[in-house]
């Protein structure tokens, strides 16, 4: 799969022809298509981050005469290891370039002969790559913008058959070549990759039949790939929202764009097209932090140089052409992520269970807290093509947590990847090999979350390389608890619950119970331990422990490499920075283990970390059958019920008849869900002074909506 950064380019042009259509009627098909104009929308809008002219003129004086250069290898050939370095990225570079009016190398004769003679070479030379995406994606895609490209110059590259290269013989490179292999390779972001180059073959041969028929094709399969919780799924049920999602975003309204106010447009007010201008305004955009993806959402992407680095260029389409009713929340986004606007700037404050993709985020103001866990009906974050090669642990509650939101940014290459934030696991150092492409299922049902909108809690039942526990996460304003109870390993190698493993931004100050002053603990290549903690923090994080518990951290210079992750990463340079690690030691073999520990953002100082009141949360219970935290202030109890069980707190109690995820507000509004997707209904009941209150719960069990939360009133006086 290519880099999402590689195909997000700049859409202002676009928006600007867009927004001037002027139509030339000349013939019976200019009636319907100014094929002239659409071409021009192409050109415009891929033309742009192009090779520096000292590059590109390397490139033209080493071109053998045959059009072939001395470094490159032809044939049945393996480019995986050179994405943004082979023989079409290059005549795309120089296409671009020669065919740019405001380019020093505008109608550059030694460009224009490098591209032509190079076209030719690639025809005859009959190419092909191990890799199926560069035959049927890359190639086509890149083959065809440059066609487009060269239109500039009308019959430089003959439109019709003729001696030597022409349009007719880089068309017959196009694969696949029936409209119903578009989805050979998925629905999803590959579908739209390859009607891409059905869209230049018709713009090229001036077929509109050809061009209403791609779109057809499209909008039949259009939102497949989005779920009923709005995440995009792609390699099976993963978690693909930024990764594929955004490959298959971008791709989307690129074609929208192109195919605007002709009679081959997408119908933008459809349910499908709909569909998608949700997923990317309601989940996509809540997917980031300050400039950076969640790394839950990257799939194997997680695992490449600045993957975590979201450009959503795109957004400038909804905001000016597709969406403009909801340009402001568009903007606003496009501001955080370029540093226009501090990360924090119009945030919307919300708590989301995606439940049928075991994922939660919970944002505020001030910080993105998300959890990232894995079921029997999900699959773990893919391993494939040699990337993301020690993503083990990456998928059983997985914690990205940001303020500023370069907290892991690049971290990739240096990160103890045994100690990802937030999971339970024994620490290795050798990761076994893992099943290819989304096929790596989880081995538990109970794992979910409920959420009233504003507040959740989210549950993982894990039982994973030979670890057993139950862990789970209640999120309120300025707080994450977390509990985890029944934690079981015998395989003799120590056990870690990992809090978190980040950049290192400044020295972290720690205070000891009973004692008034913080303490100040800096690089090291030593492991702090105590037992006795009450709070550490590092950078903008405070972490507070309610219960005696065996902390251990470190603030280390660690190092490492790209290629170490992913073979196909061509830097073996080292990388090199300061880890802020902390964890909860378990020890060997531990049977029946528990932990708490509390997320506390925006603890930056001393007099914010000592005014920070543990008090005001209440852990009622952190055991294998019931794990229950009550926040006073907010009047709020969030409870994950193992088993049918009972909450006392406050002079009143909860009980539920079945295993369940609950939410009860200020008394009377009750928010339940099913983690384990298996049953109907939950009868709960409330006893407040002596009064029991109790409903049947009844819960989704159709329309791909089991597992998501209902709140019920109990109208309890």
């Amino acid at each position: 799969m290519r880099s999402v950064s590689e195909f997000i380019a700049s859409f202002k042009t676009i928006l600007i022809i867009c927004s001037v259509f002027v139509f030339t009627i000349s013939n019976l098909q200019a009636q319907k298509y100014n094929f002239q104009q659409l071409r021009a929308r192409v050109a415009n809008s891929q033309s742009t981050n192009l090779a520096e002219v000292e590059v590109m003129d390397d490139w033209v004086s080493n071109q053998n005469f045959d059009g072939s250069w001395p470094d490159m290898t032809y044939g049945n050939i393996a480019l995986t290891d050179a994405l943004n370095n082979n023989h079409i990225h290059r005549l795309w570079h120089l296409a671009a370039a020669c065919t740019r009016l405001d380019h020093i190398k505008y109608k550059d004769s030694g460009y224009k002969n490098a591209v032509k003679n190079g076209l030719q070479f690639w025809y005859d030379s009959k190419s092909n790559d191990a890799n199926w995406w560069f035959n049927k994606i890359y190639f086509p895609q890149r083959l065809g913008e440059i066609l487009i490209f060269m239109r500039a110059f009308d019959g430089f590259i003959p439109q019709t058959s003729s001696v030597g290269i022409n349009e007719p013989e880089i068309l017959a490179l196009f694969s696949p070549t029936e409209m119903k292999d578009i989805t050979s390779n998925s629905t999803g972001a590959n579908a739209i990759d390859i009607a891409l180059h059905y869209v230049y073959r018709g713009l090229l041969t001036e077929n509109g039949q050809l061009l209403e028929d791609t779109r057809n094709k499209l909008e039949t399969l259009l939102a497949d790939n989005i779920k009923a919780d709005m995440v995009y799924q792609d390699h099976g049920p993963q978690i693909m929202i930024a990764s594929y999602g955004s490959v298959f975003s971008e791709g989307l309204l690129r074609l929208a764009s192109y195919l605007a106010d002709s009679p081959a447009a997408f119908d933008i007010k459809s349910e499908s097209f709909s569909k998608v201008i949700r997923f990317i305004h309601d989940t996509q955009i809540s997917s980031t932090r300050g400039p950076s993806w969640d790394f839950s959402t990257l799939g194997r992407g997680v695992s490449r140089y600045d993957a975590l680095k979201a450009s959503l260029d795109y957004l400038h389409i909804l905001a000016e052409t597709i969406d403009p009713e909801n340009a402001t929340s568009y903007l606003d986004a496009l501001g955080r992520l370029n540093g226009k606007y501090p990360p924090d700037y119009n945030v919307r404050t919300f708590n989301k269970q995606y439940w049928i993709s075991d994922y939660m985020q919970h944002a505020r103001s001030g910080y993105l807290f998300t959890i990232r866990n894995t079921s029997t009906r999900t699959v773990e974050s893919e391993t494939g093509n040699g990337e993301n090669l020690k993503a083990n642990y990456f998928s059983y509650g997985a914690n990205f947590m940001a303020i500023d939101g370069n907290e892991y940014t690049n971290i990739m290459p240096v990160w103890d990847w045994a100690m990802i934030p937030g999971t339970t696991f024994p620490y290795i150092e050798t990761f076994p090999k893992r099943h290819t492409w989304g096929s790596n299922f989880g081995n538990t049902t109970f794992v979910g979350g409920v959420s009233n909108g504003t507040y959740g809690a989210s549950v993982l039942s894990l039982d994973e390389a030979n670890i057993s526990a139950k862990k789970s996460w209640f999120l309120f304003d300025d707080e994450m608890v977390c509990l985890g109870a029944g934690i079981v390993d015998h395989s003799d190698t120590e056990v870690r619950t990992t809090i978190n493993q980040a950049w290192m931004q400044h020295p972290s100050y720690y205070n000891e119970r009973g004692k008034a002053i913080e303490e100040l603990a800096d690089l090291s290549p030593d492991v702090y331990l105590n037992s006795d903690l009450k709070y550490i923090r590092n950078g903008k994080f405070g972490y507070y422990f309610p219960n005696e518990t065996k902390v251990k951290f470190t603030m280390q210079t660690k190092s490492g490499t790209w290629l170490a992750i992913n073979k196909i990463e061509d830097s073996t340079k080292t990388e090199t920075g300061n880890v802020f690690s902390l964890w909860v030691d378990h020890g060997e073999n531990p049977d029946n283990a528990s932990y708490s520990y509390i997320v506390v953002p925006n603890i930056d100082s001393n007099k914010k970390a000592q005014e920070y009141d543990m008090n005001a949360l209440e852990i009622i219970e952190n055991t294998t059958t019931i794990q229950a935290v009550y926040h006073k202030s907010l009047d709020l109890l969030q409870a994950i019920f193992y088993q049918a069980g009972t909450v006392e707190f406050q002079g009143m109690s909860v009980s539920v008849d079945r295993p369940c995820a609950l939410l009860l507000d200020r008394g009377a509004s009750v928010t339940v869900s099913n983690p384990s997707q298996t049953y109907s209904n939950v009868l709960v009941r409330i006893k407040k002074k002596g009064k029991t209150y109790a409903q049947v719960v009844e819960l989704p069990t159709r329309e791909h909506k089991e597992g998501a939360s209902v709140t019920v009133n109990f109208k309890i006086p």
